[in-house]
C-alpha cells in the first residue's frame, strides 16, 4: 500500500504536512504561504529599524501586526536573521545584557529599495477595517467549526444521514457568510 497515490500524497516533511497542493509550503488550498518569498526578511527589517530587537520580539511583533493571523516560528525567524547579518542589513547589539539585532546603512538602503513589500503587508493587515480583535474572533469561529466536524469523525459518529446534514449545515453557514 505504500505505493499508492494517496499515500504518496500524505507524508511529513519537516516542518510540516505536505498534503495535495504543496502542504505548508505550497501555492493552492489550505498550504499556500502567508508571505510571498523573501517578504518576512523585509518585515523583520522594518521591524528592526523601528527599534533594536531580539528574535522573540521580531515574533510577538509580527503577531500582533497580522492580527494573530500568523506567528513565524523560531525556525524560520532566525534563519531569515542569520541571512540578514550575511547581507550586512543587521548587526547584533547588546543593550542592558539583551543582544538585539540593529539596522546598518545597507540594511536601510534594501528596506526603501523594497517598500512595495511593505505598503503590501500594511495594506493586507490594516486597509481591511478589521481590528486585529475582529480577525481572532472569525478564526476562533472557524477553528470551532473544524474542530466539531473533526471530533465527530474521529468518534465514528458520522454516519451516512448526518453526513448530509452536516454538509447542508456547513453550505448553510457558507452562504450566509458570503451574503454577509
Amino acid at each position: 500500500m505504500y505505493g499508492c497515490h494517496s499515500y504518496d500524497r500524505r507524508r511529513w516533511a519537516g516542518a510540516g504536512w505536505t498534503g495535495r497542493h504543496g502542504g505548508r509550503h505550497g501555492r493552492g488550498g489550505w498550504g499556500r504561504r502567508f508571505f510571498e518569498h523573501g517578504a518576512l526578511r523585509i518585515i523583520a527589517l522594518a521591524l528592526i529599524a523601528e527599534k533594536p530587537r531580539n528574535g522573540y520580539e521580531i515574533i510577538k511583533a509580527v503577531e500582533e501586526k497580522t492580527g494573530g493571523a500568523y506567528a513565524p516560528s523560531p525556525g524560520v525567524i532566525y534563519p531569515a536573521l542569520t541571512l540578514l547579518e550575511e547581507q550586512g542589513h543587521i548587526v547584533q547589539a547588546v543593550e542592558d545584557g539583551k543582544k538585539l539585532w540593529a539596522i546598518t546603512p545597507e540594511g536601510q538602503a534594501a528596506l526603501d529599495a523594497n517598500k512595495r513589500i511593505l505598503e503590501a503587508f500594511e495594506e493586507r493587515f490594516s486597509g481591511d477595517g478589521l481590528s486585529g480583535g475582529h480577525r481572532s474572533e472569525l478564526r476562533r469561529a472557524v477553528r470551532r467549526l473544524v474542530h466539531a466536524v473533526r471530533a465527530k469523525m474521529a468518534a465514528g459518529e458520522i454516519d451516512a444521514a448526518s453526513v448530509a446534514t452536516l454538509v447542508a449545515a456547513i453550505d448553510a453557514a457558507a452562504e450566509a457568510v458570503e451574503k454577509a
